[in-house]
């Protein structure tokens, strides 16, 4: 396992950034453009959705199944599950009861509560990105694929309702461009810990699962049903038939 993971640390690193990077994209869009249409937002979402739930389907489960066996599988998929939880509580909780918070105008606290939440959230998304490199090579590239898709219209959520607020463009730029930099910051964990026990990755790769579910079932998924029933039954179904599709490609 050592030696796997001093070949593939710097390139997945790289790959993870890149991913990262996603965020910055997604909010350069906005500012360069405007806030995107409903319509256009409900399938990015959901097409970011159906990405996810493909990954964790028929990617992740399977291969902490194959590394852990069915308990190690369940444990951390409710773990991931619980952690995402109980951060989106603490965090919403703490930033509406902020003398900050409060002050600000609805749109720009709703902009860093979302920048903040995402950003906790890329932390184990890159977790994932080391635990599915270390199982097989083609599966961190695929969780950093789905990540990179579902940051897009994330950095979009992010910047729409700063720049609404009348947040200056560099500030919203230097903000994504922070954030960024959560999800490679968790690859060098996962690698760190991956070095010491390779014990637990069965139970990365299931933690990651269920955070990403949990970001489908509270966050995308709602808000493009939200901006349009029927654009965002079409998002979730082409992005998981086009994850699906790779994945299949790569076994």
């Amino acid at each position: 396992m050592a030696e796997l993971l001093r070949g593939v640390v710097p390139q997945m690193l790289f790959v993870s950034l890149i991913a990262g990077l996603a965020t910055t994209a997604g909010a350069l869009v906005v500012l360069m453009l405007g806030v995107l249409g409903k319509r256009t937002l409900s399938v990015m979402l959901g097409f970011a959705a159906g990405v996810m739930l493909s990954v964790v389907l028929f990617d992740l489960l399977p291969s902490s199944y194959a590394w852990g066996g069915l308990e190690s599988m369940l444990s951390g998929f409710c773990l991931g599950l619980i952690i995402l939880a109980v951060t989106d509580v603490l965090l919403t909780r703490f930033t509406l009861s902020s003398r900050r918070g409060k002050e600000a105008g609805p749109l720009r606290k709703m902009g860093y509560l979302i920048a903040l939440g995402i950003s906790l959230h890329d932390f184990p998304e890159g977790i994932a990105i080391a635990a599915g490199s270390a199982a097989e090579t083609h599966l961190g590239w695929l969780v950093a694929l789905a990540i990179g898709l579902h940051n897009i219209p994330e950095g979009i959520a992010t910047a729409a309702p700063l720049k609404m607020s009348g947040l200056s463009t560099w500030k919203i730029f230097l903000l994504t461009l922070g954030m960024a930099l959560f999800t490679p910051l968790g690859t060098l964990l996962g690698f760190g810990i991956l070095a010491v026990s390779t014990k637990m990755l069965a139970q990365m790769l299931s933690l990651a699962g269920g955070a990403m579910v949990y970001l489908v079932w509270d966050e995308l998924w709602p808000e493009a049903k939200k901006l349009s029933p029927s654009l965002a039954l079409a998002g979730i179904a082409l992005g998981g038939t086009a994850m699906s599709t790779i994945s299949l490609l790569h076994h």
